[in-house]
């Protein structure tokens, strides 16, 4: 008989334990911490041609021909039958090797005609080589053409104005007409010639209207008969129309950002470590800028640069971090100050004002360094870079970027660290310092890293004030899965015991099918035509649009751990978001409860992204297939019941009266 009450209590116990119902409580008096609003922003680099090739509004690559040249032999290749020599054009892949290292021009040939290339490298334009084309004999056309990024293929709006810039020279005056053909030239949309005629180098502008729309149009520049010419530089773009504010930048791609409500953006990361990247190559006349050998891509663009960006963020209205190499001198790092911050009692105020730019930009932050080693060298130039920017604007805050090798072992850097916080403090500023974290699966985040800095630093510099800033959430994909790292990520940053003040995710951008490299993680996606966002790009947008200034105590009741939940609060405490990220394969029914709430919901607005399995991601055939979808359920004494869908971010909003 005792045997058989144990075993029903047992069986009662458990069959109690099966029927506990999840719930969430959240004490919406307890509040936990204050939040920052830039905790919604992106990480913009040339790693995905994100830059040139994507926003920037320049349509060619291979601009200033500074590829390798590729050997033209009809031997080898039928289709170059007529013509010879070297045409710049080529440029490997550290990746996608099986992929054509054809990157930007080739040769164009009609009819009877027979040409020949040649690289210039006595007196090139710019960089270390220009493009020379010979029309030799016979009748039709020789020249180059150019289908834009790893020649994708130029998108062009029918009836639209096309402006453009080419820079040639000639010992004998020459006709070269500039055309916008269908992509095996059979069509042309439209065209111009321009009249070379100075032996030195000369630029011209021309604007091409394109009859009709075409998706994989070319640009070609050919001579009708014979002559010579040398090119130095092509530069062609949509005319304000698809510009934003007129700045050189795509506006659908802009469009696209300013849709996801980012506040801030950082340009920078590992762009800043190649040898010529210095922000006074990124002004003046855009043509005569000179290209450099870059991290992502060895012939790399100064087109647009710092100061592009800042114009790009002084027109958004988003806050700016531009990441600076620490090859810079001190005093290169003070003019500039002068130049964004300065009036015109200063040389490079002035400059600024002559550039364009009346008013100065108030920049508020910059970064110095990304995931160098912290060594005396190292910490010694931090000292001198900031020393120079505060003697200018002592209101700027710096932020300087960890190495990866002191988030993992800070043995050896920790009293080089010490020596940064020291300074800073003498000065009379706080130091911040970037840490980047990994979160390439579903699950939450590591924050080992950011956990392990802060300890670390407290440990040598107890009685010192610091922050740390995540400048990069790094993933290796764009998927639903990464989606879900980037809702943990930021719902975990937020509850942590310490301010995060800033959190970008990387990449901000990428363009569709043209990644050379391993970070295949964009957030918004954009090729030629079309901009699209990720499931990450909603994230961020999600997080934004209901963004709250105070983190509130959570409860979360239940028979397994399967949801993570981050819940915040206005300032008056009358309205209150819940973030719950499931994870899971399987759903997860909850009755909410907002405890000791100023007022009464009688509604939740639900806003819900959910895929249907973690490889779930937007193409451009599918771009709005993983988009959240907004809805509004009833509340009853600020309660209700909601379940959340497995693989799905979902936030409940209360509004109380």
């Amino acid at each position: 008989m005792k045997l058989l009450i144990t075993f029903s209590f047992l069986s009662i116990c458990i069959c109690s334990l099966f029927a506990q119902t999840n719930k969430i409580t959240v004490q919406v008096n307890n509040v936990i911490k204050n939040i920052s609003p830039l905790i919604t922003g992106a990480c913009i680099e040339d790693v995905n041609h994100e830059i040139y090739g994507g926003i920037y509004s320049q349509m060619i690559f291979g601009e200033s021909f500074q590829e390798q040249p590729m050997h033209i032999d009809a031997h080898v290749n039928p289709e170059f039958a007529g013509l010879s020599g070297w045409l710049s054009c080529k440029a490997p892949r550290d990746e996608h090797k099986d992929e054509s290292e054809i990157r930007s021009w080739q040769p164009v040939r009609t009819g009877t005609a027979s040409g020949s290339f040649s690289i210039d490298s006595i007196q090139p334009f710019v960089g270390k080589q220009s493009q020379n084309i010979s029309f030799v004999n016979g009748a039709g056309t020789i020249g180059i053409e150019n289908r834009g990024l790893n020649r994708q293929g130029l998108y062009l709006s029918g009836k639209q104005p096309y402006e453009g810039t080419i820079c040639a020279k000639t010992n004998n005056p020459v006709q070269i007409y500039i055309s916008l053909q269908s992509e095996d030239g059979s069509v042309t949309y439209a065209e111009t010639a321009v009249i070379v005629t100075d032996a030195a180098w000369t630029k011209y502008n021309f604007t091409l209207t394109p009859i009709r729309s075409a998706v994989h149009a070319r640009l070609a520049i050919t001579l009708h008969q014979k002559g010579k010419v040398s090119l130095g530089y092509v530069f062609m773009q949509p005319g304000s129309w698809g510009r934003f504010k007129d700045l050189p930048v795509r506006k659908d791609v802009v469009d696209g950002l300013l849709n996801e409500n980012i506040t801030v953006l950082r340009y920078g990361g590992s762009m800043t470590l190649a040898d010529n990247y210095r922000w006074k190559n990124m002004i003046g006349v855009r043509e005569k800028r000179p290209p450099y050998k870059g991290i992502w891509y060895p012939f790399s663009s100064n087109g647009w640069g710092i100061i592009d960006f800042i114009d790009l963020c002084n027109a958004t209205g988003i806050t700016g971090i531009p990441d600076f190499s620490t090859g810079e001198t001190p005093q290169d790092m003070a003019d500039f100050v002068d130049y964004v911050n300065g009036n015109n009692n200063t040389h490079w105020g002035r400059k600024r004002i002559t550039d364009g730019h009346k008013q100065p930009y108030h920049l508020k932050y910059i970064e110095l360094g990304n995931e160098q080693f912290n060594n005396q060298k190292l910490t010694d130039k931090f000292k001198l870079l900031a020393d120079a920017i505060w003697s200018r604007d002592p209101s700027i805050q710096i932020i300087f970027c960890f190495s990866d090798d002191t988030r993992e072992d800070a043995k050896g850097d920790l009293a080089y660290i010490k020596q940064t916080i020291d300074h800073c403090h003498t000065a009379g500023h706080q130091a911040w310092f970037d840490v980047h974290i990994y979160n390439d699966t579903e699950k939450q985040p590591d924050l080992k890293d950011l956990e392990f800095a802060q300890e670390q630093l407290r440990s040598v510099a107890p009685d010192s004030s610091f922050r740390l800033c995540v400048f990069e959430e790094n993933a290796g994909n764009a998927r639903m899965r990464r989606a879900l790292a980037h809702a943990n990520a930021i719902n975990r940053l937020q509850r942590i015991n310490y301010n995060v003040p800033i959190i970008c995710a990387a990449n901000g951008m990428q363009v569709d099918h043209q990644n050379d490299n391993g970070w295949d993680q964009g957030l918004l996606f954009f090729d030629p035509k079309h901009v699209w966002g990720q499931p990450s790009y909603y994230v961020s947008k999600m997080m934004a649009e209901n963004y709250l200034p105070l983190v509130i105590e959570s409860d979360f009741t239940s028979k397994s751990d399967t949801l993570d939940i981050t819940s915040c609060r206005s300032a008056d405490g009358k309205t209150v978001t819940i973030q719950v990220v499931n994870s899971k394969s399987t759903a997860v029914n909850a009755d909410v409860q907002l405890s000791d709430c100023n007022g009464t919901a009688t509604k939740v607005t639900v806003n819900e992204l959910k895929a249907n399995s973690l490889d779930d991601w937007n193409t451009v055939d599918e771009p709005n297939k993983f988009v959240p979808v907004k809805s509004e359920i009833t509340s009853s004494n600020n309660s209700c019941n909601y379940t959340f869908a497995p693989y799905s971010f979902i936030i409940l909003r209360f509004e109380t009266q």
